[in-house]
């Protein structure tokens, strides 16, 4: 056989073999979302801490534990669900707009519009 018959060949061959690698893998979603892009003040609020989940099926939310106050703050998120879900029971910062309670027993609303991925485990930061 021609050697270009062959080279063309192989490279046919090394390229369907990659795609269909890369196909089986998929893509992941980001682990993280406008990472550092919150600047504290004006309403923002950075928080640092595990993301955990409550309720079930159309009532869950996802509240994170700020462990470095004391006692430790919790908030609820409010973000991209997809995102969110994923890291229950990671560490995370995340930043963005802080709002009230409409009742002292509530807890405040973080709107998420930064998430910067820190571990797979919920720690204790001092």
């Amino acid at each position: 056989m021609d050697n270009r018959l062959l080279i063309a060949l192989g490279t046919a061959t090394w390229a369907t073999m990659v795609g269909i690698a890369a196909a089986q893998q998929g893509l992941p979603k980001a682990t993280q979302q406008n990472p550092g892009t919150v600047t504290v003040g004006d309403g923002n609020y950075i928080v640092i801490g595990c993301v955990t989940r409550e309720g079930q099926g159309t009532t869950q939310t996802y509240v994170i534990t700020d462990s470095r106050a004391s006692p430790p703050a919790q908030y609820r998120l409010e973000g991209d669900q997809d995102l969110l879900r994923m890291h229950v029971g990671h560490t995370l910062e995340i930043g963005g707009q802080l709002t009230a309670a409409s009742d002292p027993s509530t807890r405040r609303t973080l709107k998420a519009s930064a998430v910067t991925y820190i571990s797979t485990a919920c720690v204790k930061l001092n």
